[in-house]
């Protein structure tokens, strides 16, 4: 029987292409393996060029790689949704693409589904992977130090209750497990010092750390995460 991973990349192209690839190299590797990646369109909708750039990455005769876009929900208030926001918006959309990938009285047999693998931005998916009883595997897209940093920044507000975006009030540099040197606080990225973009930050590292295991990528870098403290190597 084959076995069926879903990917689940953030919108964007840019995300979407290094998913494939990543995709392209499983499927290459294990005959026994099939993946189809859900696209969530951009909130904006997105044009004739992005549709164009999606069918470009899949090749009729990689018959175990496919992909589904979705219809995404409705916003009734109109407003720009934070990405994190917009995506777990699309759960419902996402659970009624698997169901379907795996219904039983479909013309052909349906593969048996081995687990998710979602983007770094998509982790409310985590989710629906539950809902189908298969574990969850992150493609983390930044580096393993932003990653470390991350999780550190989050453990610190969460226990010693030090907000970030009001840190250069007390403190000129921060210990950072996963950097050589102390970080100066004024060289905060903006996403940590945005008293509108911190929880939501916050928010996305509380859930990598609820991941029973997974493993991240990025130019050499490796970041194993677990329920537990996460180790940067």
């Amino acid at each position: 029987m084959t076995m069926e991973l879903v990917f689940i990349p953030s919108p964007g192209i840019g995300h979407l292409r290094s998913t494939v690839e990543l995709a392209k190299q499983l499927v290459n590797g294990d005959e026994r393996l099939s993946i189809t990646v859900i696209i969530i369109p951009r909130s904006s909708g997105g044009d004739a060029s992005d549709f164009a750039q999606i069918s470009s990455f899949f090749t009729p005769s990689q018959d175990r790689l496919r992909h589904e876009t979705i219809s995404v929900a409705d916003n009734p208030t109109g407003e720009r949704l934070p990405t994190q926001v917009y995506i777990a918006n699309q759960k419902p959309q996402v659970r009624d693409a698997v169901a379907k990938l795996l219904d039983p009285n479909s013309p052909s047999s349906p593969p048996r589904l081995a687990g998710f693998v979602i983007d770094m931005f998509c982790i409310s998916m985590m989710d629906v992977a539950d809902e189908f009883g298969v574990p969850t595997y992150m493609v983390y897209t930044s580096n393993a130090a932003f990653l470390g940093f991350s999780l550190h920044l989050q453990k610190m507000y969460d226990e010693k209750k030090l907000d970030t975006s009001e840190l250069s009030e007390s403190v000129n540099e921060l210990e950072i497990p996963c950097l050589t040197r102390p970080y100066p606080v004024e060289c905060l990225p903006y996403i940590f010092v945005s008293k509108e973009w911190l929880p939501l930050f916050l928010a996305q590292a509380r859930n990598f750390r609820k991941m029973k295991e997974g493993e991240c990528v990025r130019d050499g870098g490796r970041a194993g995460i677990g329920g537990g403290d996460t180790e940067v190597h």
